[in-house]
């Protein structure tokens, strides 16, 4: 499978707001993030929706656990983001911003 591509708008920038036509590479569905929860990536994922559920979610790139004094990203609570893969990245953290958080991960 080759890497995902993105529409893009008359100046040629990439409209980033749209979820790519491909079925997902992998999902995560996870209700008890309390501790750092680590997923390794696809292979051939370039993308990931991230959906963070009740609470807000922290993401850190890479194998480090993420916290909350180390993370990368912020998913706030009830809303969804989409992330583009760092090059060389095989891994990404996630940990809940206050308990009841529910993780929703899907790779494109």
């Amino acid at each position: 499978m080759g890497k995902v591509s993105f529409p893009i708008d008359g100046n040629h920038k990439v409209i980033s707001s749209s979820t790519p036509a491909v079925q997902a590479l992998a999902v995560t569905y996870d209700a008890t993030i309390s501790a750092s929860t680590e997923i390794t990536l696809n292979t051939a994922t370039t993308l990931i929706e991230v959906c963070a559920i009740d609470k807000a979610i922290l993401l850190n790139w890479g194998t480090a656990d993420a916290s909350t004094t180390v993370f990368d990203e912020v998913i706030p609570a009830n809303s969804v983001r989409q992330f583009f893969i760092p090059a060389s990245t095989t891994a990404v953290n996630f940990i809940e911003q206050a308990v009841t958080a529910i993780l929703v991960c899907i790779e494109k």
